[in-house]
């Protein structure tokens, strides 16, 4: 992702980013490339240790919510799956397809 697109989505100044991606880069969670065409364009990538740990953030993540859904019936996490998908579909903010867990179940 360019830096500019980055900084515009998490809603900070292009400089501010830019400070904050350097640091990213140096403990290793992100890799800068400036473009062949416009060297002031600069992407920004995760690198090998950002990867894992958003991955192991994700896994958090999953733990967590099954923990906290556990005690729901099918029927209800059926019910609070639609009425979510009605509330992001409406706000604009429905991403185009959920990953399934490994239970088959929509996350």
């Amino acid at each position: 992702m360019k830096i500019t697109d980055l900084a515009s989505t998490i809603g900070c100044t292009p400089g501010s980013a830019s400070v904050t991606i350097k640091r990213l880069e140096k403990a290793g969670l992100v890799r800068r490339e400036r473009s062949e065409k416009d060297e002031r364009v600069v992407t920004v990538t995760l690198g090998k240790q950002g990867v894992r740990r958003l991955d192991a953030w994700r896994g958090d993540q999953l733990a967590s919510m099954t923990v906290l859904f556990d005690s729901f019936s099918s029927e209800e996490k059926r019910a609070l799956r639609d009425l979510l998908t009605r509330a992001l579909t409406a706000s604009g903010d429905l991403p185009m397809q959920y990953p399934r867990s490994s239970r088959g179940v929509r996350r």
